[in-house]
Protein backbone atom coordinates (compact mmCIF):
# COMPACT_ATOMS: atom_id res chain seq x y z
CA UNK A 1 0.00 0.00 0.00
CA UNK A 2 1.48 3.42 -0.97
CA UNK A 3 0.37 7.02 -0.08
CA UNK A 4 -0.08 8.92 -3.41
CA UNK A 5 1.31 11.61 -3.77
CA UNK A 6 2.34 15.06 -6.14
CA UNK A 7 5.94 14.20 -6.09
CA UNK A 8 6.39 11.94 -9.15
CA UNK A 9 10.54 12.27 -9.70
CA UNK A 10 13.41 14.45 -9.01
CA UNK A 11 14.14 15.51 -12.38
CA UNK A 12 10.63 16.03 -13.84
CA UNK A 13 6.96 16.29 -13.39
CA UNK A 14 5.49 18.16 -10.51
CA UNK A 15 8.76 17.23 -8.14
CA UNK A 16 11.33 18.89 -9.94
CA UNK A 17 11.52 22.11 -7.67
CA UNK A 18 11.94 19.37 -4.63
CA UNK A 19 15.76 18.86 -6.17
CA UNK A 20 18.76 20.98 -5.82
CA UNK A 21 20.32 19.72 -9.29
CA UNK A 22 16.85 20.32 -11.11
CA UNK A 23 17.98 24.01 -11.26
CA UNK A 24 21.29 24.50 -8.68
CA UNK A 25 21.32 26.12 -5.75
CA UNK A 26 23.16 29.63 -5.51
CA UNK A 27 26.21 27.58 -4.12
CA UNK A 28 26.91 25.29 -6.88
CA UNK A 29 25.96 27.74 -9.21
CA UNK A 30 29.12 30.07 -8.05
CA UNK A 31 31.70 26.61 -8.16
CA UNK A 32 30.95 25.30 -11.10
CA UNK A 33 31.03 29.44 -12.61
CA UNK A 34 34.44 29.88 -10.72
CA UNK A 35 36.21 26.82 -11.39
CA UNK A 36 34.90 27.74 -15.12
CA UNK A 37 37.03 31.35 -14.21
CA UNK A 38 40.00 29.51 -12.38
CA UNK A 39 40.87 26.83 -15.34
CA UNK A 40 42.14 29.61 -17.51
CA UNK A 41 43.74 31.10 -14.89
CA UNK A 42 45.32 28.07 -13.82
CA UNK A 43 47.14 27.50 -16.97
CA UNK A 44 47.93 31.02 -17.20
CA UNK A 45 49.76 31.20 -13.81
CA UNK A 46 51.50 27.50 -14.38
CA UNK A 47 52.61 28.57 -17.63
CA UNK A 48 54.18 31.50 -16.66
CA UNK A 49 55.62 30.37 -13.34
CA UNK A 50 57.33 27.27 -14.93
CA UNK A 51 58.56 29.64 -17.45
CA UNK A 52 60.17 31.51 -14.58
CA UNK A 53 61.98 28.82 -13.10
CA UNK A 54 65.42 28.78 -12.89
CA UNK A 55 65.75 32.92 -14.31
CA UNK A 56 67.49 35.38 -11.93
CA UNK A 57 65.23 36.94 -9.48
CA UNK A 58 65.66 40.50 -11.79
CA UNK A 59 64.34 38.62 -15.01
CA UNK A 60 61.18 37.27 -12.37
CA UNK A 61 60.57 40.82 -11.21
CA UNK A 62 60.16 42.34 -14.57
CA UNK A 63 58.36 39.49 -15.84
CA UNK A 64 55.53 39.75 -12.38
CA UNK A 65 55.57 43.84 -13.21
CA UNK A 66 53.94 43.43 -16.14
CA UNK A 67 50.38 44.22 -16.19
CA UNK A 68 48.82 40.69 -17.72
CA UNK A 69 51.08 38.27 -15.90
CA UNK A 70 50.68 40.31 -12.42
CA UNK A 71 46.89 40.60 -12.84
CA UNK A 72 46.38 36.82 -13.97
CA UNK A 73 47.90 35.64 -10.79
CA UNK A 74 46.32 38.12 -8.76
CA UNK A 75 42.82 36.88 -9.88
CA UNK A 76 44.39 33.39 -9.50
CA UNK A 77 44.97 34.08 -5.71
CA UNK A 78 42.21 36.08 -5.07
CA UNK A 79 39.13 33.34 -6.93
CA UNK A 80 41.36 30.53 -5.92
CA UNK A 81 41.12 31.35 -2.46
CA UNK A 82 37.19 32.31 -2.32
CA UNK A 83 36.52 28.86 -4.48
CA UNK A 84 38.65 27.22 -1.50
CA UNK A 85 36.69 29.05 1.16
CA UNK A 86 33.32 28.45 -0.41
CA UNK A 87 34.32 25.01 -0.66
CA UNK A 88 35.28 24.12 3.07
CA UNK A 89 32.26 26.13 4.04
CA UNK A 90 30.12 23.52 2.87
CA UNK A 91 32.42 20.66 4.27
CA UNK A 92 32.20 22.45 7.58
CA UNK A 93 28.37 22.77 7.65
CA UNK A 94 27.94 19.09 6.34
CA UNK A 95 30.70 17.37 9.26
CA UNK A 96 30.61 19.26 12.21
CA UNK A 97 27.25 19.38 14.41
CA UNK A 98 28.54 21.16 17.03
CA UNK A 99 27.05 24.63 16.65
CA UNK A 100 29.37 26.29 18.55
CA UNK A 101 32.22 25.04 17.07
CA UNK A 102 30.83 25.17 13.45
CA UNK A 103 30.87 28.89 14.33
CA UNK A 104 34.15 29.11 15.15
CA UNK A 105 35.48 26.86 12.21
CA UNK A 106 33.72 29.09 9.83
CA UNK A 107 34.88 32.06 11.01
CA UNK A 108 38.59 30.19 11.13
CA UNK A 109 38.24 29.67 7.55
CA UNK A 110 36.94 33.26 6.28
CA UNK A 111 39.81 34.44 7.95
CA UNK A 112 42.20 32.26 7.20
CA UNK A 113 41.00 32.57 3.67
CA UNK A 114 41.22 36.50 3.19
CA UNK A 115 44.74 36.62 5.09
CA UNK A 116 46.14 33.73 2.59
CA UNK A 117 44.88 35.72 -0.54
CA UNK A 118 45.98 39.20 0.41
CA UNK A 119 49.60 37.50 1.40
CA UNK A 120 49.83 35.87 -2.15
CA UNK A 121 48.53 39.76 -3.60
CA UNK A 122 50.68 41.78 -1.51
CA UNK A 123 53.57 39.37 -2.03
CA UNK A 124 53.07 39.74 -5.92
CA UNK A 125 52.93 43.00 -5.29
CA UNK A 126 56.63 43.76 -3.19
CA UNK A 127 58.23 40.99 -6.26
CA UNK A 128 56.73 43.10 -9.01
CA UNK A 129 57.73 46.43 -7.41
CA UNK A 130 60.46 48.34 -8.87
CA UNK A 131 63.43 49.50 -7.07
Amino acid sequence: MSVPTHFKNGRSGAGKKFVADASGSAHAKFMRLSSYALTPLGILSAWWLVGLVGQPFEHVRAEIGHPFPALVLSGFAALGMIHAREGMHEIILDYVHDAELKQKAITANKNISITVAALWVVALMFIAAPH
